[in-house]
């Protein structure tokens, strides 16, 4: 490879890095004020401590100050560390 034809194939690597952009996984003050409106787990029922997590006592409603509505099969069967009343977000604390 000629020096010019290096220098293109650099310059159009470069110029992809641009194109492709940077990868951010932190929240904007946007995202972090849409929060409100995405949905989340929630006791919809009180559970006692030792209690299963199931359908019937835990959905996925708005705010979203609680888990992530994917990780309701994970919890699904696994038992409340304390008392958590009706209309508490989920957390990773509470099983």
């Amino acid at each position: 490879m000629e020096p010019q034809e290096f220098k293109e194939m650099v310059d159009s690597i470069r110029n992809v890095e641009k194109a492709l952009g940077k990868v951010s996984y932190t929240l904007s003050e946007k995202m972090k004020n849409n929060r409100d409106f995405s949905r989340s787990l929630f006791a919809v029922q009180d559970i006692k401590k030792w209690e299963e997590f199931t359908d019937e006592n835990v959905k996925s409603i708005r705010p979203g100050f609680g888990l992530h509505p994917k990780y309701l099969n994970d919890i699904l069967g696994k038992k409340a560390k304390s008392n958590i009343e009706k209309g508490t977000p989920i957390t990773k604390d509470s099983f």
